[in-house]
């Protein structure tokens, strides 16, 4: 009897020992789904954020970047390769002209297809105060993203206007 409760008690140490490996296991997936969740910290604002926080956080985000990244806007006609730095300066510029947002990304569809590239598609929304008058956005996200040292970059970001006002 003591034998089968021992042997009870390992089968179930055992099994949650597995699920608790399968669940907590760094995965591509989850890692991506982290630089995902990094995009919508730091790519909101807080409407008593200091300056200095601000630089901060677009520096931040700027290093979630490769170094080029190819950024396309389609809404905008707007094209080009760009290096961290210049992409740092319009994350500073655009957080700018918010004096509160809220960035949240829905619909999350990861794609990995090789084992250092991976592709993602997303909605992006955007909503807050602009210097004079609310502010709100949906975009489609559509990146490329390559593991690089270890972590997932943006290597192109390709934003689709899906609302139209």
């Amino acid at each position: 009897m003591v034998n089968l409760k021992n042997l009870i008690l390992a089968v179930c140490l055992v099994t949650v020992a597995v699920v608790a490996a399968v669940r907590f296991w760094p995965s591509d997936e989850r890692a991506i789904r982290k630089q995902i969740e990094r995009i919508e910290t730091l790519g909101s604002k807080a409407s008593d954020e200091k300056p200095v926080n601000s630089l901060l956080h677009a520096r931040q985000l700027a290093e979630l970047f490769s170094d080029p990244c190819t950024l396309q806007v389609e809404s905008a006609n707007f094209q080009g390769q760009y290096p961290r730095k210049q992409i740092q300066d319009r994350i500073v510029m655009v957080r700018g002209s918010y004096s509160q947002a809220t960035v949240s990304i829905h619909d999350l569809n990861i794609i990995i297809a090789e084992k250092e590239r991976a592709t993602i598609r997303c909605t992006l929304r955007v909503k807050g105060e602009g210097k004079s008058q609310p502010v709100a956005d949906v975009q489609e996200l559509m990146a490329e993203l390559h593991k690089i040292n270890g972590d997932w970059l943006l290597a192109s970001v390709t934003l689709v206007e899906v609302l139209e006002r």
